[in-house]
């Protein structure tokens, strides 16, 4: 009896929580967007102005290069929650990555996208949250080194001079921050389980809350290799997409440097609360496409371009939302067949 009193008392304390951080970011993202246009030096008009040129031909592409992402990182999804046990197929994980957009964009709720996927992917299971929570950090992680990588690469390849320094130039920290997070991938995560035994022994409450349910991230390797495979084919669509969308909006940016902007000002979105980077991610655009030559009223017309794209296929998501049957679970059966 006692236990039912507490979960209906932290029911509404958790959703106030949640109402809070929506409203911080929101705020953040407000306060981003006043700073833009205050101290920018941005012409609204004109990069409004500039979004009506774009050549659709090149924005089509761009388009179907996001709409790639979407395909693969729902196979690294499926692959990742079945490795522990939950029951959604191909197609439904794929469904669940265009709510998650839906959500994540334009829907003020209680639930982000990611809290909305980790929902009804646990659903109905016998799993603890925290094994759907790692899957979603797991699918995060992921992408987040691979963002890495490109970065690292692009810098090491100027470092060594098979980059021009006249193409492009980011401050060193942005280049240490880029080598320090590569370097983390492959000489501090992979050894966590075996950091933290030796740090705290055996049995820990690490080991067993956050380390122990998805231990087999970290024993089976072959795994590990098809979500960072997936991980990669993703990064490089989006990669294509932002190259697409600089065609279609006729803005000259040299091709090595998308290696370095596009991680970045994905990064910066990710770390920085607001609404799914709104504002500061429009502000980061500006900022490094402007070490390139290219003017404020461009950028911004860059960063909206991006922001259509996500637009668009949030509306999908909302039909996918309505009618799609993401929220049931496969039957074991059923499951295995689709998997052979």
């Amino acid at each position: 009896m006692s236990s039912n009193k507490t979960s209906q008392n932290t029911l509404p304390e958790a959703k106030e929580k949640q109402k809070r951080k929506i409203f911080l970011r929101l705020v953040v993202s407000i306060i981003a967007f006043i700073l833009l246009i205050k101290y920018g030096n941005v012409d609204l008009k004109a990069a409004f102005n500039h979004l009506l040129t774009v050549n659709p031909l090149f924005y089509t592409i761009a388009y179907f290069f996001y709409l790639v992402t979407l395909f693969s990182t729902g196979f690294r999804f499926y692959i990742a929650s079945s490795a522990l046990g939950f029951h959604k197929n191909y197609l439904q994980c794929v469904q669940l990555n265009f709510v998650g957009t839906l959500f994540n964009n334009f829907l003020p709720t209680t639930f982000g996208g990611d809290a909305l996927r980790g929902y009804y992917l646990r659903r109905g299971t016998h799993h603890s949250i925290t094994k759907a929570v790692a899957c979603l950090v797991c699918e995060r992680y992921a992408g987040m080194v691979v963002l890495f990588w490109l970065a690292t690469i692009a810098f090491l390849l100027q470092d060594i001079g098979f980059i021009s320094k006249e193409a492009w130039s980011v401050r060193r920290a942005f280049v240490w921050f880029s080598y320090l997070g590569t370097f983390a991938s492959f000489f501090i995560v992979p050894f966590l389980p075996n950091i933290n035994r030796k740090l705290f022994g055996k049995s820990n409450l690490i080991h067993k809350k956050f380390i122990e349910p998805v231990i087999v991230y970290w024993n089976d390797m072959g795994l590990v290799i098809k979500i960072f495979f997936l991980s990669v084919i993703l990064q490089i669509s989006v990669l294509l997409c932002h190259i697409f969308i600089g065609l279609s909006l006729n803005i000259d940016i040299p091709l090595s440097y998308y290696l370095v902007f596009y991680p970045l000002v994905t990064i910066a979105g990710f770390l920085i609360p607001s609404l799914n980077g709104l504002g500061i991610r429009e502000g980061a655009y500006i900022y490094f496409l402007s070490l390139v030559g290219i003017n404020g009223d461009a950028g911004l017309a860059f960063g909206l371009g991006w922001l259509v794209i996500l637009f668009i296929t949030s509306i999908l998501g909302g039909f996918v939302y309505m009618f799609g049957d993401f929220r049931r679970n496969i039957p074991l059966e059923e499951l295995s067949k689709f998997q052979t």
